[in-house]
């Protein structure tokens, strides 16, 4: 990654960042090698990481000076519906990120220098959230560390466990389920009543609906042609007529 390029002003660097993503949004990627195509997406990746770190530090700001209320809004997710046209579940996710920029800010850093994907980043402060505050710090250096020497979610995921195991000792009487504050599950309603479902789940919560989800999507046939996410969208049907 090079140096970033001196900008006059905050303006002029989103108007730079929108004329470089706009020329790449109407470039015809068929006619580009494979090579371009998958460098493309990796830097796309880290496009959208270092935004997600940008909007952090800016929404951060915005909500501790209460810019909101400039609009007569009462919070900056209500804000952020308003003003910038996004749903409430994007909303949640982008104030979630402000909230992390005071605490995870060995994350912060790594979204902004293309080390770690928006995801990964999500994930890991996810996890170490669970860990008392001395630790958190700490862990996050070395899961992202871990992350950018290209270890996998689950390798990660094995990485945590041995941390949160040593940290029980501070935390004898944890609920895991208070313990992830980011727990939560949106169903937003759009055209004709089609909805949109999303959420953070507990990894309790997780195996169980796997569980559900993995019993009841099987394929019914040789014909049946449905994708397995189509599937897994019909059992869950099927498991919320059946209560």
């Amino acid at each position: 990654m090079g140096a970033a390029p001196a900008f006059a002003s905050v303006g002029e660097a989103m108007d730079m960042a929108r004329a470089a993503l706009g020329y790449l949004a109407t470039v015809d990627a068929t006619r580009l090698a494979a090579e371009t195509q998958a460098a493309c997406l990796r830097d796309l990746e880290r496009t959208d990481a270092a935004a997600t770190a940008a909007r952090a530090s800016f929404l951060s700001a915005f909500t501790t000076g209460k810019g909101y209320s400039a609009d007569a809004d009462y919070s900056a997710r209500v804000w952020l519906m308003h003003k910038t046209g996004i749903t409430r579940s994007a909303a949640a996710s982008h104030t979630a990120w402000a909230r992390r920029y005071g605490t995870h800010p060995r994350v912060i850093a790594a979204l902004a220098a293309g080390e770690l994907s928006e995801s990964y980043g999500r994930t890991i402060c996810q996890w170490t959230d669970r860990l008392p505050e001395k630790y958190r710090e700490e862990s996050d250096e070395l899961l992202v560390k871990a992350a950018a020497a290209g270890l996998g979610l689950a390798d990660l995921s094995a990485l945590f466990a041995e941390m949160y195991q040593r940290a029980r000792s501070d935390l004898p009487d944890e609920d895991p389920a208070r313990g992830f504050a980011d727990r939560g599950v949106r169903l937003e309603t759009t055209f004709q009543g089609a909805g949109v479902l999303t959420g953070d789940l507990i990894p309790e919560c997780a195996a169980v609906v796997a569980k559900v989800l993995d019993a009841l999507s099987a394929p019914a046939g040789k014909d049946d042609d449905r994708t397995k996410e189509q599937r897994y969208h019909d059992a869950l049907a099927e498991a919320m007529r059946s209560l």
